[in-house]
């Protein structure tokens, strides 16, 4: 099993490093086995936030097994298989929750369906649908130990901690000036008119949908459940919706496709935003393509791909 984790570790395992510990392929390979000591195969193998491994155990099952990094407490991570099982128990598509290790949680192995291109309008369309039923649905389970609304919008810096260890901000600060200007204007008026709070899902993207025709058969990515504000969680997926890694297509929506979105989603809603959160959610989408275009420049990828003057140009 070394082998196969070695082959399909980032280059330089900073990742890894930042979560489990180490790069050693044998030291993480014991490390799952320390957590599912029955299985006897690792068929898949990811590191992003955390570090996913898809294992088949002695009786044939298959799990999906997630080690997550420092800021994922137990607390949180039994408060979001609580939200799967709720999800579940409703009928929305998500992974069955098989409980909680310490910093690891164990998930059933789904992967029914096709991943689809979200730049086809009928899929955003699903997509955008089933954001606002994700919202109807856990609006039961508010407030939940274990998952704490967000600090006030004048608490929160102008930059997260970035979400895993490839991204440097601080070191890479010099030539972002201009991204860090757009994005203090996106947040002052993201955080004007805020709207409820409700449990969403932080990575709303193509890349955690698969299909059956039209019909989502499972979403993942649980670990990115907060409890935010509506309109920042629509502006985000407005502005990442069509991300993916398992389809050639761009992965970026344009500023009309993020506007389309939102226009389904209110759709969904079967209400509009009032026009100061309306105004919020599309600062939260140029947040949203500020931030992605932040992560670009500390890696020295071009950043003109990200278009975030034509969001700010649209939104702002």
């Amino acid at each position: 099993m070394s082998e196969f984790i070695a082959a399909h570790m980032w280059p330089g395992a900073q990742i890894e490093r930042s979560v489990l510990g180490t790069h050693d392929p044998d030291r993480i390979w014991a490390r799952a086995l320390a957590v599912c000591p029955d299985a006897v195969e690792c068929f898949a193998y990811r590191a992003s936030i955390g570090v996913l491994f898809g294992l088949r155990l002695r009786d044939g099952t298959r799990v999906a097994l997630k080690i997550h990094g420092e800021r994922s407490d137990d607390a949180y991570l039994e408060a979001v298989q609580r939200v799967q099982a709720h999800l579940l128990d409703c009928g929305f598509p998500c992974p069955a929750p098989l409980g909680v290790r310490p910093r690891a949680t164990l998930e059933a192995w789904d992967d029914g369906g096709t991943y689809r291109d979200a730049h086809e309008p009928e899929v955003r369309r699903v997509m955008a649908e089933h954001l606002d039923r994700l919202h109807r649905l856990t609006a039961a389970l508010l407030p939940l130990e274990g998952l704490a609304p967000a600090p006030a919008p004048a608490n929160r810096p102008l930059w997260p901690k970035p979400h895993n260890a490839l991204f440097d901000f601080e070191s890479t600060a010099a030539g972002a000036e201009w991204i860090d200007e757009i994005a203090r204007a996106a947040k002052d008026r993201r955080d004007a008119a805020p709207g409820r709070l409700v449990i969403g899902h932080g990575d709303w993207t193509a890349m955690h949908f698969r299909f059956d025709g039209l019909r989502p058969t499972v979403v993942y990515d649980w670990d990115s459940l907060k409890c935010d504000y509506e309109t920042t969680f629509v502006g985000f997926a407005a502005a990442t919706f069509t991300y993916t890694e398992h389809l050639p297509v761009e992965p970026w929506p344009s500023a009309a496709e993020a506007r389309a979105f939102l226009e389904d989603y209110e759709g969904a809603r079967g209400m509009r935003f009032a026009e100061a959160e309306h105004r919020a959610v599309q600062a939260a989408a140029v947040y949203s393509r500020a931030y992605s275009t932040r992560c670009a420049h500390a890696v020295g990828k071009d950043t003109a791909v990200m278009r975030l003057s034509e969001y700010a140009a649209e939104f702002l």
